[in-house]
């Protein structure tokens, strides 16, 4: 990949920094809870569904809701296509990263 090759695969979608915080903090698990996402990318409830929703109409997470009991837990995790769009992602980067070698 070229430096403008690298350039064009900085997903829009993604490289907000909440975005990615979101894709980055989903990378490492299957899924999580939205009140653990909230807490560790440290935004507010309102911020996080924002670009959640931005991200689900993307294809790149999944949002559930289920029961704990009585009580809704809504989960999100990356799909297929979110690890890949990451994955690429963190491969531009690196390539910008390292200049015009």
């Amino acid at each position: 990949m070229n430096f403008a090759e690298a350039r064009e695969c900085l997903s829009d979608v993604i490289h907000s920094p909440v975005r990615l915080s979101l894709v980055a903090a989903l990378n490492s698990v299957d899924s999580a809870d939205y009140q653990t996402l909230r807490e560790v990318i440290g935004v507010s409830y309102s911020l996080l569904s924002k670009h959640a929703g931005i991200l689900e109409d993307s294809g790149y997470i999944f949002i559930t809701k289920e029961f704990d009991g009585r009580t809704p837990v809504t989960r999100m995790g990356l799909t297929r296509d979110g690890r890949i769009a990451f994955t690429r992602y963190l491969d531009a980067l690196d390539r910008l990263m390292r200049g015009v070698t």
